[in-house]
């Protein structure tokens, strides 16, 4: 198995307390909460960790989330997993949500712009009710 440091997400051994990379607490990390976890996930360097991470805080309908997950839409050029995170913050249904969601009509990916529109015809919400 394989283990990263959650602050720097350098590989380290499974016996690390202290990173040797970024000098990071290990058991710091160990005893945040889940939806924190998560949210620190958002920039793990396996994609499909960060996929899982985004999924799950839709489904928790994390407001803590939105802005690192807006950000991560903004810093990423994978279609996929923006097309995730606009599932998630449909999920979580926010007034900012909505308004980014608004934004990213504009957006330059035939796909996202299609997606974001879907999800604002259907009332944002009610596009997972299906």
């Amino acid at each position: 198995m394989t283990f990263f440091c959650p602050l720097c997400w350098k590989e380290i051994k499974e016996i690390d307390l202290i990173c040797p990379f970024c000098g990071a607490d290990i058991l710091e990390y160990v005893n945040k909460d889940f939806e924190e976890k998560l949210v620190n996930a958002l920039r793990h360097p396996e994609r499909e960790t960060v996929r899982r991470a985004i999924h799950i805080l839709g489904k928790l309908k994390s407001t803590k989330a939105v802005r690192p997950i807006i950000k991560l839409f903004k810093q990423t050029d994978n279609t996929f997993l923006k097309m995730e995170i606009l599932n998630t913050l449909n999920e979580v249904g926010i007034p900012e949500t909505k308004e980014f969601m608004l934004k990213v009509i504009d957006s330059d990916v035939g796909l996202i712009k299609r997606m974001a529109k879907s999800i604002i015809s259907k009332g944002f919400t009610e596009y997972h009710e299906k």
